[in-house]
C-alpha cells in the first residue's frame, strides 16, 4: 500500500518459522552455506508400518472401487456410500470429516463412481452434483472420479472450462461441478456432494439440506479449508436433533502419506496455528460475560504469550470459516495490521479482532486512484474515491475490521457489540475519523453491523463467483466531517440501490435490501411526484377496476418516494408491507416468486399491495383528490 515501504514489514512470522523449526523433534536443519548440521532429531524415529487395506469381499459399489482404496478409513466410508443406493424414507445426509491428507477427497470421489453406477443400472441414469466454495477443493475428487469409473470400464468424457472441470459423462451418469451459490437453484439431483463443507456459508447449507435427499457433507477439520465451527456447532447439531433426517458420521483420523503423528505435521499445525482452539468456558465465565466484567487488549498483550495467541487465533479457526497462513502473517507481519482482543477479567479471550488502517494517503496516490489505479490496502477510502468522487474522504484516517469473531461458546451474548465500542473508544482517543467494514452479505451478519450504527456505502454490482454473496461497506463515522461524507456516499448509495433492484440486484433477499435502505435520518432528493394520470391510474388501482401490471410506474413512483423520505417523513407501514413493496414493486418480481421471498401466500400479496397503495397514497396525496379511500388504517403484516 502506498502508505508504507518494505523497510516497514514486521517479520515476525518468518521469526516464528525458525522458531518452531528448533523446537520439534524429526526435524533436521542444515546450513548449506556453512556444511553444518544445526539441528537433528533426537534419537531413531519410531518403527512404522503401513496397515493392510482390507476390502469386503461382496458389496453394494462394487468390489472394484474398494480395490482403489488406501487405507481402511477410505473403506469405511464408501461403505457409508451404499448406505445412499436405496430410495431414502428419510433425508439422508453423509459427513465425513477429517484432518488434512487422511484421503477426504478421494473417498468421495470413489464413492460418487462406484454409487453412479449401480444407480444407473437401476434407474437408467443417474445425477450427481459436486459443490466447493473453490475449485481447488474438488480436484482430488474429481480425480479419483475418473479414476474409479475407468476401473468399471466406463470411457468418460471431461468437459473443461478455463481448465477446471464442468462436467463429467459416462454413458449415463452425469456428474455436474458447480459452486455453492448455484447449487441453490439446482432442480434436481440424485446425490449433492459438498466438499470443505465447513468453508460455505451456514444459510447455503440449511438451503442445500432442505432442497436434496441424499447429500454428502465432507469437510476438513484443522487446515488451510477451514474448519468452520458453525459447521461442527450449528449445523452439524441441526441434522442431528433433525427428526426427518438420518445422519451418518465417520471420522477419517489414518494419514495416507505418512504415518500417524508424523512430526512435520506436527510442526506444521503447530507453526501455523491450524490447530489452534479457544479456552474452555464455565458458568464463572458466563456469569463475568452477564455482568459485562472485561476489558480491551491491545496487540502487546494478545501477541504476549504463545497460549495468548493461539487462544486468540483459536476464535478465528473455529468460528471463521476459512484460515489460511497468509492470514496468520499478515496479522504479524503487515505494518498496518494489528491484533485486539476482547478478555474477560480473568484474562480468557472471548472475541478476537484483526484491524487494518486505511486513508491518510497523499494527493498523488488520489489522483491515480480517481485515475482507475488500485489502491492496495485501502479498500475503503478506493471505493469512495472511486464510487462517489470524494478524494478529500481518502486523507481521513480509519480502522477497517478485517475480522471479528467471538468465542463459538459464548456467541449472541452481546460481546461483539462491546468489542466494537472498544475499537471506536480507541480510534477516536487515537484520532482516527472513521470505523468500517466489508463482507459478504446476509441477513444476520448484516443485521449486527448495522444494528451498531455501521452505514451501508458499497454493495458490488454482482455476486462472488465462490461464495454466491454480494460483498457490502459500510463505516460508522466518528466525528463530524467524516459524517458528512458518508452521508453522501449513503444517500448516493440508497439511490442506486433502490434504482438498481429491478436489475443487478432483482435476486437480493428483500430482508437485506431492506437493512441497506436503512435512511439514518437522511432524506434523498429531490422525491419524485406522480403525474395527475399516475395518481387517477393509482386511485383505480386501490378501488379496484385496474391490476397492478397497469400501474406499475405509478406504484413503482409512490415506493420510491417512500424509500427516498427519512422514516419521520413517511407513513409506518411496517415490516411486512416493506418487504412487500421491495420484492414485488422495486424488484419487479413474479407474483409468486415475489410472495416466497417474503413469506407470505401470493393471493395475500396481491390484496396486501392495493392497501399499501391506498395507505400510502391516502398519506402523499390526501388533499389532491376526492376519491373515498375505505381503508386509511396501514398494513401490518399479520397476514
Amino acid at each position: 500500500m502506498p502508505q508504507y515501504r518494505p523497510t516497514d514489514i514486521r517479520h515476525r512470522l518468518k521469526e516464528r518459522f525458525w522458531n518452531k523449526l528448533f523446537q520439534h523433534d524429526g526435524i533436521i536443519v542444515y546450513d548449506a552455506d556453512k556444511g553444518e548440521v544445526l539441528k537433528a532429531p533426537e534419537g531413531e524415529p519410531p518403527a512404522w508400518e503401513k496397515q493392510e487395506v482390507e476390502t469386503p469381499e461382496k458389496a453394494v459399489i462394487p468390489v472394484k472401487i474398494y480395490q482403489l482404496a488406501a487405507s481402511q478409513d477410505q473403506v469405511a466410508v464408501l461403505q457409508l456410500f451404499e448406505r445412499l443406493y436405496e430410495k431414502p424414507r428419510k433425508k439422508q445426509a453423509l459427513v465425513v470429516i477429517a484432518d488434512r491428507g487422511r484421503g477426504k477427497s478421494a473417498a468421495l470421489g470413489l464413492g460418487l463412481a462406484g454409487l453412479g453406477h449401480k444407480l444407473r443400472k437401476a434407474k437408467s441414469q443417474a445425477q450427481l452434483v459436486v459443490s466447493a466454495m473453490e475449485y481447488s477443493n474438488v480436484e482430488t475428487l474429481f480425480e479419483f472420479l475418473l479414476k474409479g469409473l475407468r476401473a468399471l470400464g466406463y470411457k468418460p468424457a471431461v468437459e473443461r472450462e478455463g481448465g477446471e472441470i464442468k462436467s463429467v459423462k459416462a454413458k449415463g451418469i452425469f456428474v455436474d461441478y458447480i459452486t455453492p451459490y448455484q447449487l441453490l437453484k439446482r432442480e434436481r439431483a440424485d446425490v449433492v456432494a459438498i466438499d470443505e463443507a465447513a468453508s460455505i456459508p451456514l444459510p447455503i447449507l440449511y438451503a442445500t439440506h432442505s432442497k436434496f435427499d441424499r447429500v454428502v457433507f465432507s469437510t476438513t477439520i484443522h487446515g488451510y479449508e477451514g474448519a468452520g465451527r458453525g459447521f461442527s456447532i450449528r449445523f452439524l447439531k441441526y441434522l442431528r436433533e433433525d427428526p426427518h433426517t438420518e445422519v451418518l458420521e465417520y471420522e477419517m483420523k489414518e494419514p495416507i502419506r505418512y504415518g500417524r503423528d508424523d512430526p512435520i505435521e506436527k510442526w506444521l499445525f503447530d507453526v501455523f496455528l491450524l490447530d489452534a482452539e479457544p479456552e474452555k468456558l464455565g458458568e464463572e465465565d458466563y456469569e463475568l460475560i452477564r455482568q459485562r466484567r472485561v476489558k480491551y487488549l491491545d496487540e502487546a498483550e494478545v501477541l504476549s504469550s504463545e497460549d495468548s495467541l493461539r487462544y486468540f487465533f483459536g476464535i478465528y479457526v473455529q468460528a471463521h470459516y476459512r484460515n489460511e497462513p497468509d492470514d496468520l502473517g499478515m496479522l504479524l507481519d503487515a505494518p498496518h495490521h494489528r491484533a485486539r482482543a476482547l478478555a474477560l477479567e480473568n484474562g480468557k479471550i472471548v472475541v478476537s479482532l484483526e484491524l487494518a488502517e486505511e486513508g491518510g494517503l497523499d494527493d498523488l496516490s488520489i489522483d491515480e486512484a480517481l485515475r482507475g489505479l488500485r489502491l492496495p490496502g485501502n479498500i475503503i477510502p478506493d471505493r469512495f474515491l472511486k464510487y462517489w468522487r470524494l478524494p478529500e474522504f481518502a486523507k481521513l484516517k480509519g480502522l477497517r475490521v478485517v475480522r471479528i469473531a467471538t468465542h463459538p461458546e459464548a456467541q449472541d451474548m452481546g460481546l461483539g457489540s462491546l468489542a466494537l465500542k472498544a475499537v471506536e473508544e480507541e480510534a477516536k482517543a487515537l484520532g482516527y475519523d472513521w470505523v468500517g467494514v466489508g463482507f459478504g452479505v446476509y441477513g444476520r451478519l448484516l443485521n449486527f453491523w448495522v444494528r451498531n450504527g455501521y452505514v451501508p456505502i458499497h454493495i458490488s454490482p454482482e455476486r462472488n463467483p465462490i461464495s454466491g454473496e454480494y460483498s457490502v461497506l459500510l463505516v460508522k463515522p466518528l466525528n463530524k466531517k467524516a459524517e458528512e461524507f458518508v452521508r453522501y456516499a449513503n444517500v448516493e448509495f440508497r439511490r442506486r440501490l433502490i434504482h438498481s433492484l429491478m436489475g443487478p440486484y432483482s435476486d437480493l433477499d428483500p430482508r437485506e435490501a431492506l437493512m441497506l435502505l436503512e435512511d439514518w435520518g437522511w432524506d434523498i432528493e429531490p422525491s419524485p411526484q406522480l403525474s395527475k394520470n399516475q395518481m387517477e391510474r393509482l386511485v383505480a388501482y386501490c378501488l379496484g377496476p385496474m391490476t397492478l401490471e397497469n400501474v406499475s410506474d405509478a406504484l413503482y413512483f409512490i415506493a420510491v418516494k417512500y424509500f427516498y423520505s427519512s422514516r419521520d417523513k413517511r407513513p409506518s407501514l411496517g415490516l411486512m408491507p416493506e418487504l412487500a413493496l421491495v420484492g414485488k414493486v422495486l424488484q419487479a418480481r413474479p407474483w409468486k416468486e415475489a410472495a416466497a421471498a417474503i413469506g407470505i401466500k401470493r393471493g395475500d400479496l396481491m390484496l396486501a399491495l392495493r392497501e399499501i397503495a391506498k395507505a400510502l397514497l391516502f398519506y402523499y396525496y390526501g388533499g389532491e383528490f376526492e376519491v373515498p379511500l375505505f381503508v386509511v388504517g396501514v398494513v401490518k403484516g399479520e397476514r
